[in-house]
């Protein structure tokens, strides 16, 4: 049976519009609580897609939970340096494929103590000591050869397996020619293989960077270092995800499509697989 709203007294009136207050304060809940939860589903799902890179900077803190694949920086901060975390960040890595890199440089014009005095390169033949292709390359293999063996101590299968990465940044320190900086660098992929590591060996940097320090492109890499070497693209601390999508399309500075794209997630590195 209807009722003519004019009807209904003052009293009836005032109960029928709490109730629909009432009935619009739970939906407005609803909606709200609905919406938290896909915002935090959206946001656990785009780090589970990502791979994320971890090494000092992030010692001693948390890790991103979930990751696609893992990456860890074996070193301190220099070539000649051990992260400190590598056992804590290499057990958060092994709950997915997991990846190393180490860092790289040419300080032979420093004086550094752990130059080399002596030895042969190939192709370069006798160091001496000096700021030469031949040291640089012998100090490259060096340094390679300390980076694997600091994995060795705590994961030896991993260290044999896991693909490698050398960091070319402009922040290292490097020779003043291309050709010295270029000898360093086949130093250090020589010296991971030679120490043991059977999976890629690729670089980690950008077209500019990798240009500033070997003078090299896309075109002329593969000639300098007789492969193609796979290429991860760095990103910065303001680099999206779409971004990091961009950078993965077309030839990147090794001269081969790249095999990941860095960009950011909130205060860790995350990397698109390309």
């Amino acid at each position: 049976m209807s009722t003519d709203s004019s009807l209904l007294t003052p009293a009836r009136r005032a109960r029928r519009s709490r109730l629909r207050v009432r009935r619009l304060l739970v939906l407005g809940f609803a909606v709200i609580a609905v919406v938290t939860v896909l915002i935090i589903w959206f946001a656990r799902s785009s780090q589970a897609s990502a791979g994320f890179d971890v090494s000092s900077p992030q010692c001693s803190g948390s890790y991103p939970s979930r990751p696609l694949f893992g990456i860890v920086g074996v070193n301190g901060g220099l070539a000649n340096n051990a992260n400190v975390c590598l056992r804590e960040e290499l057990s958060w890595a092994r709950t997915a494929p997991l990846s190393f890199y180490t860092v790289t440089a040419n300080p032979g014009g420093q004086h550094v103590a752990d130059w080399p005095s002596g030895g042969t390169a190939p192709t370069y033949g006798a160091c001496n000591g000096l700021l030469t292709d031949a040291c640089s390359y012998l100090y490259g293999e060096q340094r390679a050869a300390h980076s694997y063996n600091l994995v060795v101590a705590v994961d030896p299968a991993a260290a044999r397996t896991a693909p490698w990465w050398l960091d070319v940044e402009l922040g290292a320190t490097w020779a003043g020619t291309y050709e010295l900086n270029i000898a360093a660098l086949k130093g250090f992929v020589a010296g991971l293989h030679d120490a043991g590591a059977r999976g890629p060996i690729g670089i980690y940097s950008t077209s500019a960077q990798w240009n500033d320090i070997t003078g090299l492109t896309a075109q002329t890499t593969r000639a300098a270092f007789g492969r193609r070497l796979p290429a991860w693209v760095a990103g910065a601390e303001t680099t999206t995800a779409t971004q990091a999508r961009q950078n993965c399309g077309g030839v990147a500075f090794t001269g081969r499509a790249p095999t990941l794209a860095q960009y950011r997630i909130g205060a860790f590195d995350a990397d698109l697989r390309c």
